[in-house]
């Protein structure tokens, strides 16, 4: 048994911007897909807790990035349990393409199928499944700071193909949603290399989201989606960008 796996990933035309660089939910897919075989190898993947009644739910994820590969470059992810907490469970990834180009950090939750609420993790993941390495990468806060308002706005409504095998719209997605609402001055003169995002509640087809940005003094950006529904919300972030 591994406690550290490696997956190699090759960037399509999709997964990059009009400058051949990684749009970086495309690399954070990548690191979502290897966490999976891993736990999968581990024994508590997705099968493993779908007998139980149970799935795994991504509470919070960050990557940022030295360098963003462009189309056709082979990116390796080497990934690993970081940590047991009470409430999460923890996971972190160094992105390769020769030398390290890339470190993340990921929290997991455990909910209940039917009634979805969270239950711990300590009893699927033991001291056994934590190699003793460095942290790639640790969150630089308790929590993302939120946002009660944004220079930029726009709409988004969550479709049916956005869900995943959980029957949720998919973390990613919810990511691009936040993204929508940066200007496209912005984008055009900077690149996103890093994101924190931190997920408030779930998401289902039909949901309109009002999409918040607010651009901060170090360059930085502040993000927050709200379920127009309930006023609820259901996730928030921050990211890095260069110039580009």
């Amino acid at each position: 048994m591994n406690l550290i796996h490696t997956s190699t990933y090759r960037l399509r035309s999709y997964e990059v911007d009009f400058e051949d660089r990684a749009f970086l939910t495309a690399l954070c897919n990548m690191l979502q897909d290897a966490a999976s075989m891993h736990a999968a190898e581990l024994g508590f993947g997705y099968g493993d807790l779908h007998r139980l009644g149970r799935a795994w739910v991504l509470s919070r994820a960050f990557i940022h990035m030295d360098a963003l590969p462009g189309f056709g470059t082979d990116v390796e992810v080497e990934t690993w349990p970081s940590g047991n907490q009470k409430t999460v469970a923890t996971r972190d990834f160094l992105l390769k393409n020769g030398d390290v180009i890339g470190r993340g950090t990921s929290a997991w939750a455990v909910i209940d199928i039917e009634d979805r609420k969270a239950v711990s993790p300590e009893s699927l993941i033991a001291d056994r499944d934590i190699p003793q390495v460095p942290r790639a990468l640790e969150f630089e806060s308790r929590a993302v700071k939120r946002i009660r308002d944004g220079e930029h706005a726009t709409t988004v409504r969550a479709r049916y193909g956005d869900h995943d095998i959980n029957g949720h719209v998919n973390s990613m997605r919810s990511v691009e949603y936040c993204l929508e609402a940066v200007p496209e001055s912005w984008r055009r003169e900077r690149i996103c290399v890093g994101g924190d995002v931190q997920f408030r509640a779930e998401c289902f087809a039909g949901d309109e989201l009002r999409s918040l940005a607010s651009p901060q003094e170090d360059g930085t950006m502040l993000h927050t989606l709200i379920r127009q529904s309930d006023q609820r919300e259901t996730a928030r972030m921050k990211t890095w960008w260069e110039p580009r």
